[in-house]
């Protein structure tokens, strides 16, 4: 089955509550039924759909009820205020994408003090007291995005100009990280990189912006986006002004993979979100039902450079949903078997 846009569910919005919870405490619910955990989204997309995909199938696999979701934008006071919600309606246990993570400090703080394990995925939420982040190495993979980028650039007899650079959100954490890991790739070559251009994260803008961004450097020879939805804007932007540049970026929704198999991107880098969904439900499940000590410190989800040469290789995983569990599933017997095990220290805590 072809994945389709995400299923917009409607959600409650409630205002702030959480001092009230931790000075009164609340009932969570926990006991011998089924546990019920929340999961609140930074935004609804194509990308996020796959988020909530892993983090459902946990609740069906571990016998858990997961309530999902989001705000339609990216908007994160809609985000908070649907977290506190969480909360208040005593969720066993919470997992979020905390963007930006700056603002998701003291939410998570008080959910925390109200005795509410919270763990984050995706995004970072550096000084906020979730006790594990799950989510891929983003400086290495802005290293192999690099890499993977020159090397093609290369081939192609390609070797000075200009790499045009966009952000959707600029000044979040991983998204810089991914930026100071795709300079660093590209250390030692003739190639002039832009700083990071604020692209937006609404699709309308994001294509605009972008048509603006290449359509105003002299001698491109790529466009790299940092979010999501670039590659498919870009690959747009690329066919309708006819550009020869390249293209490079993040994540593997259809529409990307469809421009990389048709050859007007050239390599993506993709981060696992299902796993980013899928892994923090179950180590919540683990802690509240098992009893076992909460997953503490970071889970890379891991990263995957995928290009023409082997984009057929994880087609029908990324656009079959059935053929996603399954692989998944593989997947996660082979490589988390034990999540405490593999914890390492949070990205901000490793020493340059």
């Amino acid at each position: 089955m072809r994945r389709t846009r995400f299923r917009r569910r409607p959600c409650l919005v409630l205002a702030p509550c959480l001092p009230l919870l931790v000075l009164a405490g609340c009932q969570r619910e926990v006991g011998p039924g089924r546990l019920k955990i929340g999961f609140v989204l930074h935004g609804l997309n194509d990308f996020t759909q796959v988020i909530a995909k892993g983090a459902e199938d946990a609740g069906r696999d571990l016998d858990a009820d997961v309530e999902v979701t989001g705000p339609a934008g990216f908007v994160h006071e809609q985000a908070i205020a649907m977290f506190e919600a969480m909360a208040q309606k005593g969720k066993a246990g919470i997992a979020v994408v905390p963007q930006p993570g700056a603002v998701w400090v003291v939410p998570i703080r008080h959910a925390a003090a109200a005795g509410i394990p919270v763990v984050t995925a995706n995004v970072t939420s550096p000084g906020s007291a979730a006790s594990a982040w799950f989510g891929q190495d983003e400086r290495r993979s802005g290293v192999l995005l690099a890499r993977e980028l020159r090397s093609i650039l290369e081939a192609e007899g390609k070797l000075e100009g200009s790499i045009a650079v966009g952000s959707c959100a600029p000044g979040i954490e991983v998204l810089a990280s991914r930026y100071e890991g795709f300079r660093e790739g590209m250390e030692g070559s003739r190639y002039e990189l832009t700083e990071p251009f604020d692209v937006t994260a609404e699709n309308t803008r994001n294509y605009g912006a972008w048509e603006n961004v290449v359509s105003s450097q002299k001698d491109l020879v790529a466009a790299v986006g940092l979010c999501s939805l670039d590659i498919p804007n870009l690959a747009k932007v690329k066919v309708r002004s006819g550009g020869k540049w390249l293209i490079a970026g993040y994540d593997l929704n259809v529409e990307t993979l469809d421009a990389i198999r048709a050859g007007t991107a050239q390599v993506t880098v993709g981060q696992h979100p299902y796993l980013q969904g899928y892994l923090p439900v179950r180590a919540l499940v683990e802690h509240l039902r098992e009893g076992k000590p909460l997953v503490k410190g970071w889970i890379d989800a891991g990263t995957e450079v995928v290009t023409k040469a082997n984009v057929d290789s994880v087609y029908e995983r990324e656009v079959d949903e059935d053929a996603e569990t399954r692989w998944y599933a593989a997947h996660r017997a082979e490589r988390f078997a034990d999540l405490s095990a593999l914890a390492k220290p949070f990205p901000r805590e490793k020493k340059p």
